[in-house]
């Protein structure tokens, strides 16, 4: 499973010693915490704090320095593993640097484990430590809330209790019975009286003294040298830790510069296939367009032929139409004739009185060929168009009339 870490720091106002007894306090932690809390303090012993939200148990315990701790919460999962925690204190100018150095942190839960150290425990510190009247305060708060006193608090498992060590017990040797000696009688040693050079004494105290203060100058030069090389593989580790933080983040950059760069090609590829799709539907479309185009074109033309056959045909029964009535007119004109030709000849040859009468060879060629006769309907077409000829018998007979009268 994935893990997190990180590390949180923070100055409080008080000694090493302070800080580790008010933690070990079950008073204490629920006071500068604001939460119900129980602590056994001592290895192996549970920590419960926050009304069970944090479930710990202490695994190394060093008196105002060190406390590590394993560490979980309600948000962990059930198959996930118990995460590492590591407090130390170290004095500086104006209190104690606490440092909590988490590891092993179920993959999604450390900002939410940082925030718990920075809101409830850090911040919460400073200010019990720092601000006078602070600490009564935090008290009176925790009572009025009911935290104190601690009494009922319910874990999501039972709390170990200190195991019981019995005393050592010394082997015991069976008794065996002795004939007893006589005892010699104690005699005092005879202290045999010296003179004290006083000189001496008080160069012997010199000498001790002085070598007292080398001793201790010793050691503090060896601590001084631990604790600053204490201090450089502390800093060293740090450093190391930054660096492979460094280049986690790094790599996690790099991996999301990678995931960014794929999930843009993928982009541009159903981009690409989302247009050449289009383009496809596009030219199917264009297709079935083309095809009724030219569909249409051919029903057009073919439309535009058969009216034009069927003007054809219209202009030619128009024609054949016509040429009838012309033949007709023609008929009836030569009809007519026929019958007008006597009296305008009579009214000829009495006008002109010196007119020669053709031959009846001639006269037989002038007359028309007889023609069929045309269906009832066509005769009373013909009768219609007849009428104005019977007028004009009648006008030429009136003025046959007429003619021999003005003569006279």
């Amino acid at each position: 499973m994935d893990t997190e870490e990180l590390t949180v720091s923070s100055v409080i106002p008080a000694s090493p010693n302070r800080i580790y007894s008010a933690w070990m306090d079950e008073r204490h932690h629920t006071a500068f915490t604001g939460a119900r809390a129980t602590v056994d303090p001592w290895v192996g012993g549970r920590v419960v704090a926050h009304d069970g939200l944090i479930d710990a148990t202490h695994v190394y315990l060093v008196t105002g320095s060190r406390i590590a701790m394993t560490w979980r919460t309600r948000d962990f999962p059930t198959a996930a593993n118990d995460s590492h925690v590591e407090l130390t204190f170290e004095p500086i100018a104006g209190g104690t640097r606490v440092e909590v150095t988490h590891t092993g942190i179920p993959k999604g839960l450390g900002d939410a484990c940082k925030q718990i150290w920075r809101t409830r425990y850090l911040d919460p510190m400073k200010k019990y430590f720092a601000k006078p009247g602070a600490m009564r305060a935090a008290y009176t708060a925790a009572k009025k809330a009911g935290h104190l006193p601690l009494s009922g608090i319910k874990a999501s498992r039972p709390a170990p209790r200190r195991p019981f060590v019995p005393p050592p017990q010394l082997p015991v040797e069976e008794e065996i019975e002795e004939e007893e000696e006589p005892k010699p009688k104690k005699t005092r040693p005879r202290i045999e009286a010296k003179t004290i050079d006083l000189r001496e004494l008080a160069r012997a105290q010199a000498e001790a003294r002085k070598e007292a203060g080398r001793r201790k100058a010793e050691a503090k030069r060896k601590a001084e040298a631990g604790r600053r090389q204490a201090e450089a593989a502390r800093k060293k580790a740090e450093a190391q830790r930054k660096a492979q933080q460094l280049r986690q983040k790094k790599a996690e950059a790099k991996h999301k510069a990678a995931e960014k760069r794929q999930a843009a090609l993928e982009k541009k590829r159903a981009a690409a296939k989302k247009k050449a799709e289009l383009a496809k539907k596009n030219a199917v479309a264009k297709k079935k367009a083309d095809a009724l185009k030219r569909k249409r074109a051919a029903a057009k033309k073919k439309a535009d032929a058969l009216g034009r056959k069927r003007a054809a045909a219209k202009k030619k029964a128009a024609a054949k139409k016509k040429a009838m009535t012309k033949k007709r007119a023609a008929a009836t004109k030569r009809t007519r004739t026929k019958k007008r030709t006597p009296t305008k000849k009579r009214a000829t040859q009495k006008r002109r009185g010196a007119a020669k009468k053709r031959a009846p060879a001639k006269k037989a060629k002038r007359k028309p060929a007889p023609k069929k006769r045309a269906p009832a309907k066509k005769k009373a077409r013909s009768a219609k168009k007849r009428a104005p000829a019977k007028k004009a018998k009648r006008t030429t007979k009136a003025r046959s009339a007429r003619k021999p009268k003005r003569r006279r």
